[in-house]
């Protein structure tokens, strides 16, 4: 359309062109003679030419702005027949691969962490509120009142702590540890706790991706407390990572603030995972506690 358009006034510009020299020409013609200029004649003859280039350049204009309209309602069905084209292929994608529904157990697995996720919320909300301006981070004492606040929804909906819960609580209680012999106390107890090897692999992936680990921290991580739970003491040695070497990637740092969101990041993503771990063995109990939630 932009090139028949200038087209267009290239053509326009020219026939301009054409009448300016026209009248120039006149213009001499008449400073030549009065006489010349006067004749009926020469005026009528005048007349006509002006009148026939008039005509001439409001024909021209008027073919560019048919052709140039023609040209864009080419352009415009072609663009309808692509975007028809794009609906057809992704309608024939939907058909051929239909969107697959979360089950009810997954749904309520979800609802069941949204629900959690919720409650240590507000939990945060209230201990932050209680903090002067200059004091606004969470102590090692704050997360523990937050861990048992997950503890709490566990023993209401299910009367029990699954053991991945705990020990996701535990890891996530090390983050904000006063000291590193507190800190590996609290890694070693939830060794042997974790529930299944996939349960607690579940759960170390979720704070490596919080805590922004690579994959290989994970990996070692992970073979620590599969190799622990499974061979004792002696699983360190076969994992290649010694308790404090796991310790050194749960310490604090030298910012109460960033400590603050690493700790609220751990204890989110953890107890996600660990729900995720339960779910299967759970299921009926926390749709049950969902249930008895929404009740009025």
């Amino acid at each position: 359309m932009a090139v028949a358009a200038k087209k267009s006034n290239r053509s326009i510009t020219s026939n301009l062109t054409g009448i300016k020299t026209y009248f120039s020409n006149i213009t001499a013609g008449g400073k030549e003679s009065d006489e010349y200029v006067a004749r009926p004649d020469h005026t009528r003859n005048t007349s006509a030419s002006l009148k026939s280039a008039f005509l001439a350049v409001t024909s021209t204009v008027k073919e560019s702005a048919e052709a140039v309209a023609e040209r864009g309602k080419d352009f415009i069905k072609s663009k309808k027949q692509k975007d028809d084209e794009a609906v057809e292929r992704l309608t024939k994608d939907f058909s051929e691969n239909p969107t697959k529904f979360a089950s009810v157990s997954d749904q309520a697995c979800a609802q069941f962490n949204s629900a959690l996720a919720s409650t240590i919320d507000v939990k945060f909300a209230e201990l932050m509120s209680g903090k002067t301006d200059a004091k606004r981070f969470l102590t090692y004492v704050d997360s523990q009142i937050l861990t048992a606040t997950v503890r709490n929804v566990f023993n209401n909906a299910l009367d029990t702590v699954p053991p991945q819960v705990e020990a996701a609580c535990r890891l996530s209680e090390a983050i904000l540890a006063p000291s590193a012999l507190e800190r590996e106390r609290l890694i070693k107890g939830a060794v042997g706790i974790g529930g299944s090897a996939a349960g607690i692999g579940m759960i170390i992936a979720g704070i490596g991706g919080a805590l922004g680990w690579g994959a290989g921290i994970v990996a070692s991580v992970s073979a620590f407390f599969v190799g622990t739970s499974v061979a004792g003491p002696a699983g360190w040695m076969i994992a290649g990572i010694t308790l404090a070497g796991v310790a050194a990637y749960f310490a604090a740092t030298s910012n109460e603030a960033k400590d603050t969101e690493r700790f609220m990041g751990v204890l989110k993503s953890s107890v996600d995972r660990a729900v995720e771990s339960i779910c299967p063995e759970y299921k009926t109990a926390l749709m049950k506690a969902l249930e008895n939630e929404s009740a009025p």
